[in-house]
């Protein structure tokens, strides 16, 4: 008999590397109409330095 008394961890996929890690200790970036999530504050700092790279682009 399977113990079903383990509940299963809820993960995310990181906005930047994909790791999978819990939802719990996800870092987030908020907008206006999303929620972003990061694995760790590398991660972070590399999707804030392309965001401000795509906004500095001439258009």
């Amino acid at each position: 008999m399977a113990d079903n008394d383990e509940q299963e961890t809820p993960t995310i996929a990181c906005d930047v590397c994909m790791a999978e890690v819990p939802a719990s200790v996800a870092q987030t970036a908020e907008g206006p109409d999303y929620v972003q999530h990061f694995c760790g504050l590398d991660c972070l700092e590399k999707w804030q330095e392309q965001s401000e790279k795509e906004e500095k682009k001439p258009g």
